[in-house]
């Protein structure tokens, strides 16, 4: 497995780490945290793809959730968190981390230069006060050592965001947190009572739950699932579900990985980033493994920004494609099994 510059840096400082017990947060996408030899290795994951990375650790030492809980960290001494593009859901967790550790725990945030960790470690000083620890050309890591608690309360990190005069709670690291996002409103704009009457529909990568949303106040009887890989856009999903009074099944999912039957319709915005590069990794999967989820007849529908075209995706998998409809930087596509 390859490792990025971060997880590179912190090898190059193994030593400090051997009589560590550690948890592991934030973005991990390498298997650093049982390559790194520590007393004792624990990792909190808060994207389902990261489980991939985790193969060797005991399965007790692995924590599914949104948040680090105390639980996660009553026998450890040390924590590592890795930093991701997103400044405010890192803000987020690092505060929720704080307010739990005890005094003399530390927590080290390691991240690359090109994502904007120094900027942010900047405005994060007045606040939390974090001292620069080591640095290479390509990496840094700080470091805090804990002397006083800080108070996190979760309801003050909902944004509420409204769709149809529907209102969407989201949480920092959620699509659409600044705003409902253009390209699913579009999207949604092609949804027909006629079309989708009476329909199995697969809502993946479903974000705060707004297409499900979307679809059940047309057609209320529809089964929906909506899938997620973001443990926290999960816990929006199932907050605005109830909130809405929807029956909508939640599953978490890397993609198509925990989906085992098909469907008439399979609706998504999926993204085009991964961690911080522009990519067509999700596009490209959720299109050329469809068939495989889809009844007869089934149809797959996606929106997509008009910086990567689809049409030439849809053509090599399906016999009958569309464009459905364009508008300002989004283009909805459809294909048929």
């Amino acid at each position: 497995m390859k490792l990025n510059n971060s997880s590179k840096l912190l090898l190059r400082h193994k030593k400090m780490f051997v009589n560590k017990k550690i948890l592991f947060s934030g973005n991990i996408h390498d298997s650093l945290p049982e390559i790194l030899k520590t007393k004792e290795s624990f990792v909190h994951i808060q994207k389902y793809d990261s489980l991939k990375y985790i193969q060797k650790i005991k399965k007790k030492n692995i924590f599914l959730n949104f948040l680090v809980k105390k639980k996660m960290i009553k026998n450890c001494n040390t924590i590592i968190y890795f930093f991701s593009k997103n400044k405010k859901e890192v803000y987020f967790h690092i505060k929720k981390i704080i307010s739990i550790l005890k005094k003399k725990q530390k927590i080290f945030i390691i991240g690359e230069n090109k994502s904007g960790i120094k900027s942010f470690m900047i405005s994060l000083k007045k606040k939390i006060n974090f001292k620069k620890y080591i640095y290479g050309k390509k990496s840094i890591f700080y470091y805090k050592k804990i002397k006083n608690k800080i108070f996190f309360n979760l309801n003050k990190y909902y944004k509420i965001n409204y769709w149809n005069n529907i209102p969407l709670y989201f949480l920092p690291g959620v699509f659409g947190y600044q705003k409902i996002d253009s390209g699913s409103e579009l999207l949604i704009s092609t949804f027909y009572k006629n079309k989708f009457f009476n329909k199995k529909i697969l809502d993946l990568c479903a974000g705060s739950g707004i297409l499900s949303i979307a679809v059940k106040k047309i057609v209320k009887k529809n089964k929906i699932i909506a899938s997620e890989n973001c443990f926290t856009a999960l816990k929006c999903c199932k907050k605005n579900f109830l909130l809405n009074n929807l029956k909508i099944l939640l599953k978490i999912s890397d993609i198509y990985s925990n989906i085992k039957e098909r469907f008439n319709i399979i609706i998504s915005n999926p993204p085009i980033h991964k961690n911080f590069k522009k990519t067509t990794f999700f596009i490209k999967k959720i299109i050329f493994e469809s068939k495989l989820y889809l009844k007869k007849n089934g149809e797959l529908r996606i929106v997509v920004n008009n910086s990567i075209p689809c049409l030439k995706y849809f053509k090599k998998n399906f016999k009958k494609y569309n464009i459905l409809k364009k508008k300002n930087n989004f283009t909805v596509y459809q294909g048929w099994k």
